[in-house]
């Protein structure tokens, strides 16, 4: 993997006054905050120790320029199709920021070398931000390596030990940087533009993917008795006390006239899929309940599904369920190894499968071009 240092520009923090509302507000309003002298620029090039605590886990990584080519030579793989429309609103507005005010979140398989670096390094330094998000919970630190000889060292370290990396979110980021650097819109500050991606390395075993929910407007043609005795040729249904998420796989647990019950495929149905290298639940749904029961024949377009990132609770889950043909579905989340075998063999998920862990931010670290 080839990662280069850059300067970067990051939040003066004496300046902003709520992390929440700045987290929230700077990816719409980007150059309002450039203006006004919100950030701070480097004054030579770096590359960065990234330290995020959220949702009582640990989670740090490195954040540095990261070569396309990368991205052409299968370096880098990703587990979603890119939508052409997200495309072409994330090109808008590359173009009219001109600088790239998110790092891609990448997954790594994490090296004993690297993690004795990075840990060295925390020891000896004192972080150039440090950010509390207290609606989010969340905090974030960052070390700038500045010095030519680490930035040389991290650089040899991943070119030797990080021969792939594994697109956790950032998929249509990546996609239009590798694009927008091919029609040679990207340049670094001295003229280059080799390196043009701004992304962010974590051990992919330490990311945390979670549950992503869904709730859905059954059609008015359709009861909700009528939706229960369909799917019972699919699964078998039993009511269950309280609410709580499925603990295994192939168990779905819905949420239907405030009642929770606990769905669990039949085993015609799983046969059905067991030539597929990873056998994923949401998959089963989309064709099984989605595409076989609802008609619903493209879940990207579906007005009538909206969707939970599994982080929330359930407490959201049911909130959605506003009508009383709404059914809620909360499901059991994808595993680390499933979303790397389905990337190493060039496969993708159905969409909204995941919510990784942690989340970048708009306007932490920005690469301007």
């Amino acid at each position: 993997m080839l990662i280069y240092s850059f300067r970067a520009s990051y939040p003066n923090i004496d300046l902003i006054s709520s992390v929440d509302f700045y987290l929230g507000d700077v990816g719409k309003n980007y150059h309002h905050y450039k203006s006004m002298g919100f950030f701070k620029k480097l004054e030579e090039k770096a590359i960065f120790i990234y330290e995020i605590i959220a949702h009582d886990q640990r989670y740090i990584g490195i954040v540095a320029a990261n070569d396309v080519q990368d991205i052409a030579q299968k370096n880098i793989l990703g587990h979603e199709h890119t939508i052409i429309e997200k495309e072409q609103e994330m090109l808008s507005k590359m173009l009219h920021r001109k600088a790239m005010i998110k790092p891609v979140l990448l997954g790594y398989h994490g090296d004993e070398h690297i993690s004795r670096f990075i840990d060295a390094h925390l020891d000896q330094n004192l972080p150039i931000l440090d950010m509390q998000a207290k609606l989010l919970k969340e905090r974030h630190r960052i070390w700038a390596l500045t010095s030519q000889d680490d930035i040389n060292e991290i650089k040899q370290l991943f070119k030797q030990y990080v021969p792939k990396a594994y697109i956790a979110d950032g998929h249509h980021r990546s996609k239009v940087t590798s694009e927008l650097l091919k029609k040679s819109f990207l340049h670094d500050e001295d003229g280059t533009k080799h390196p043009a991606l701004l992304a962010a390395f974590f051990n992919v075993q330490d990311l945390t993917i979670y549950d992503f929910n869904r709730v859905v407007e059954l059609p008015e043609s359709m009861t909700l008795l009528q939706f229960i005795i369909k799917c019972s040729g699919i699964v078998d249904i039993k009511q269950i006390t309280k609410p709580e998420k499925p603990t295994s796989k192939y168990t779905i647990h819905i949420f239907i006239e405030q009642c929770w019950y606990a769905m669990t495929w039949k085993e015609s149905v799983l046969e059905k899929y067991t030539q597929r290298p990873v056998v994923l639940d949401v998959d089963i749904f989309n064709h099984e309940i989605l595409e076989g029961i609802l008609d619903i024949d493209d879940v990207k377009t579906a007005t009538c599904i909206s969707y939970v990132p599994g982080h929330m609770g359930l407490q959201p889950l049911i909130d959605k369920c506003k009508s009383r043909k709404s059914v809620a579905f909360s499901f059991f989340p994808i595993q680390n190894q499933d979303v790397i075998k389905i990337s190493d063999q060039g496969d993708v998920l159905p969409p909204k499968s995941t919510w990784f862990e942690p989340r970048m931010h708009n306007g932490m670290l920005i690469k301007e071009f």
